[in-house]
């Protein structure tokens, strides 16, 4: 299997300034996107609430989540996002993907049109 990373657009859904574009690392085993906090704040986005999350080691910790708007290839949704620390990989995870009807070619490196099941 492989990594790789896409660029999106994100933005606060209140508008207090223009979207940035950030390349984010495709992450299936993240359920939900996360990026610096400082990029985040740079955008006036506050927490709104706190999400229990476990670590790759195990570790577990409460960070700070707030609603965004993303756009990936054109199209704009909101989609949560989780304040990560300074440091941080920018990660696009699986809520975000689902929320865009998005599956991951690894082989490709790139997002394909899901078919969603309703079963």
């Amino acid at each position: 299997m492989s990594t790789f990373s896409y660029p999106v657009l994100v933005g606060n859904p209140r508008g207090a300034s223009a979207p940035i574009e950030v390349k984010l690392l495709v992450d299936t085993g993240a359920m939900f996107t996360c990026l610096p906090g400082s990029q985040l704040e740079a955008l006036g986005l506050v927490p709104q609430w706190r999400v229990p999350i476990v670590l790759a080691d195990g570790r577990r910790e409460d960070w700070a989540a707030a609603e965004i708007l993303m756009t990936i290839d054109g199209r704009t949704l909101h989609t949560t996002c989780l304040f990560g620390p300074a440091g941080s990989l920018p990660l696009l995870g699986a809520v975000s993907l689902e929320q865009f009807a998005l599956s991951v070619d690894p082989l490709a490196r790139a997002l394909v049109p899901a078919r969603v099941p309703m079963a």
